[in-house]
């Protein structure tokens, strides 16, 4: 249900866990063990959630107006150097590696044209500055700043 905002909070350096085949059993268990803030749009399952559990329960359908209201209601401070720091896909912090290193793992253009890869340790995802993470930094942008958050940003 909220994978699409868990893959910007990744994008933004927040360690951000989900999948959307855990029991609510084993959401409430992760919670607690990793004293971490369950994100939810499930009316049902918010009824079941103990007091001692903090939560957040998300209005929005989208997750750009989602991703705003985490900011703003959770208080936090997205900063920058954090940004692209973990897989987008599985949350491991990312690796760091030279073109060098990236031989024969990634096109022989893109290597070339590359300072610095990122790699995930988990998913073996490569990363790298193109387009796509400018048009990713604009997005971050645009949502911080619905969110009203950008001063702590850019």
């Amino acid at each position: 249900m909220l994978g699409k905002l868990a893959k910007w909070l990744r994008i933004l350096g927040f360690d951000t866990l989900y999948s959307n085949s855990w029991k609510q059993e084993q959401l409430l268990r992760c919670a607690v063990e990793g004293k971490r803030i369950i994100l939810t749009r499930n009316t049902h399952f918010i009824r079941r959630i103990p007091e001692s559990v903090p939560f957040l329960f998300l209005e929005h359908d989208s997750y750009w107006y989602q991703l705003g209201e985490v900011v703003r209601h959770l208080g936090i401070r997205p900063d920058p150097h954090r940004f692209f720091t973990r897989c987008s896909e599985c949350n491991f912090p990312l690796e760091y590696h030279t073109p060098e290193q990236m031989a024969g793992k990634v096109p022989e253009y893109v290597r070339n044209t590359q300072d610095l890869f990122a790699c995930c340790p988990g998913c073996q995802r490569i990363y790298w500055s193109g387009t796509h993470r400018r048009r990713a930094e604009e997005m971050v942008k645009e949502i911080l700043s619905q969110a009203g958050n950008t001063d702590s940003c850019y």
